[in-house]
């Protein structure tokens, strides 16, 4: 009899840790489903953002002259026209980018605008054998007029050691650095944001424009998911709860 007693006794506990396992379950799934929401919130403000940024900026001119309050956001997935001329001794490539499956790196060089302020142009990428500090720019005419994107993120990759950049006799980067890139050119009226080129020119450079892709539906998808999945571990959470048996109310 009294082991009997010590196995219902034992029941409640055992269901109130399986209750606090399912509500543990269902906290994680409802926060899973919020950050997929916000994941959609982010890429409709992007494919909103880039649709109303359409019409061309002219950088470095009259309209749009250089200012030390613009920032990357004020002008990021904005389409620009740019005139100027290539400061391409001071040009940089960026490192272990691939291209459908080809090592290679972004050429990233210098453009004097009318105003004499600079904005980083990324030019296209070109096929690089790993290990090399030291590239070949491909050449371009001295005064050029081309369209771009202008975008705020500098295509971060992870580096496995500290990286030293802005050396003379070193033009191949890991990574894209404000600082040491505003050092290289001697100015410090750069614009925040890289452009990449639109506009085909003959110095064999591939170009492709990051894609925004449209996938909202996606991460709404996942997030109803992994709400359902909240909704179940309620469920069970609910139906596991203790309940005062027949055998305890008898004891009373």
């Amino acid at each position: 009899m009294q082991e009997s007693v010590a196995v219902i006794a034992s029941r409640p506990v055992r269901a109130w840790a399986a209750v606090m396992v399912f509500l543990g379950l269902a906290a994680t799934a409802i926060q899973l489903g919020l950050w997929q929401l916000g994941r959609a919130d982010e890429k409709q403000a992007m494919i909103d953002l880039r649709a109303g940024r359409q019409s061309p900026l002219a950088l470095g001119s009259s309209e749009r002259p250089w200012g030390s309050g613009i920032g990357p956001l004020d002008l990021d997935q904005q389409r620009v026209m740019l005139t100027g001329k290539w400061l391409l001794a001071e040009s940089i490539a960026l490192d272990n980018r691939a291209w459908e499956g080809r090592a290679g790196a972004h050429v990233l060089s210098p453009l004097v605008l009318p105003d004499a302020s600079r904005v980083w142009v990324n030019r296209g990428w070109m096929p690089k054998q790993p290990g090399i500090n030291q590239v070949a720019i491909p050449a371009a005419a001295d005064a050029v007029r081309l369209e771009g994107l202008a975008l705020a993120s500098v295509m971060k990759r992870i580096e496995l050691g500290k990286q030293a950049p802005g050396r003379a006799a070193d033009n191949v980067w890991q990574n894209f650095d404000w600082q040491a890139s505003g050092q290289r050119i001697g100015d410090d009226r750069v614009w925040p944001v890289i452009v990449w080129q639109i506009t085909e020119t003959s110095d064999g450079l591939l170009r492709r424009l990051p894609e925004v892709e449209d996938d909202v539906s996606k991460h709404l998808g996942y997030a109803a998911q992994w709400f359902l999945i909240c909704l179940a571990c309620l469920f069970f959470a609910f139906r596991l709860r203790p309940r005062r048996s027949k055998f305890a109310d008898s004891q009373n």
